[in-house]
């Protein structure tokens, strides 16, 4: 009995310390971020980090008093909402074709979405540019909108028609013999069913343009500038503002830990449910 359980302890045991090193690898980043946020402006700028101190507020008010930070918050939001929006009403419908019309060349269109994704940023980014540039839609949020569909769209229609080929196809044959058209079918009775994958699409998506920062550095200005253009130029060659950098990344942070609340189970429901089929 005890020779059985010892490499069972062990094995606990190199686990337990595996996830705790994990944990601490992922949270101290964030610890940092929270504290730096909460410093005034003499303690984050000591080159020896700084435990013990004061918390003050007035990083994050002056953030919108000072940069109009207002206005980058705004364009953040619109272009990543509408993104969602956009590779949601795309997505849905060609993944639901995919996974039931039984098209022959299915394998080929999924290479070419793969490829779509794979696409370098940069390699898109200065393009698009020179294109939008001619047609008058620089430093505009409808410019990010169209470069975001390419990545967008491919993620997500890969990943929902993963997650439709596990909803069983007798949902249809029974909704067919109702009378029900196929795009009945889609909107009443395959979407709704399938809600962990949209949700998870909708997450990564968002997330991918929230986070984004190439394609807002080459195609906006200072009109529709967003939340991760406007916070490097708290860090220019003489000055580093350290803890107003932290507490626009600590807001830029907020509606990813909101959206991982609400959404999360369906998330790692939608993915674990992905990644098994």
């Amino acid at each position: 009995m005890t020779r059985t359980s010892r490499p069972h302890i062990a094995s606990r045991a190199a686990a337990y310390v595996y996830i705790t090193l994990v944990l601490v690898a992922f949270t101290l980043p964030t610890l940092y971020a929270v504290l730096t946020s909460l410093q005034p402006a003499s303690v984050s700028l000591n080159p020896v980090p700084q435990w013990i101190f004061t918390p003050t507020l007035d990083n994050f008010v002056s953030l919108f008093e000072d940069s109009s930070f207002l206005g980058p918050v705004l364009n953040s939001l619109q272009s990543s909402v509408g993104s969602a929006v956009l590779a949601l009403v795309i997505c849905a419908p060609a993944a639901y074709a995919l996974s039931r019309a039984h098209v022959s060349s299915s394998g080929v269109l999924g290479m070419w979405l793969l490829a779509a994704r794979a696409l370098p940023a940069i390699g898109l980014a200065i393009p698009a540019y020179a294109i939008f540039t001619r047609i008058g839609l620089s430093d505009t949020i409808v410019a990010l909108l169209l470069v975001y569909l390419p990545f967008n769209v491919a993620l997500a229609t890969i990943m929902l028609k993963v997650f439709i080929d596990g909803i069983p196809r007798e949902l249809d044959e029974a909704a067919a013999i109702d009378g029900a058209s196929p795009l009945r079918t889609m909107l009443r009775i395959v979407l709704p069913v399938a809600r962990p994958g949209l949700a998870s699409v909708t997450i990564m998506t968002f997330l991918f343009a929230w986070n984004n920062f190439l394609f807002p550095l080459v195609l906006t200005g200072s009109r529709s500038a967003t939340i991760p253009l406007v916070l490097q130029k708290f860090l220019g060659s003489y000055t580093l503002q350290w803890n107003q950098v932290m507490a626009g990344v600590v807001l830029l942070s907020l509606p990813l830990i909101v959206l991982g609340a609400i959404f999360g189970k369906y998330m790692v429901g939608g993915l674990a449910a992905g990644s098994v089929k």
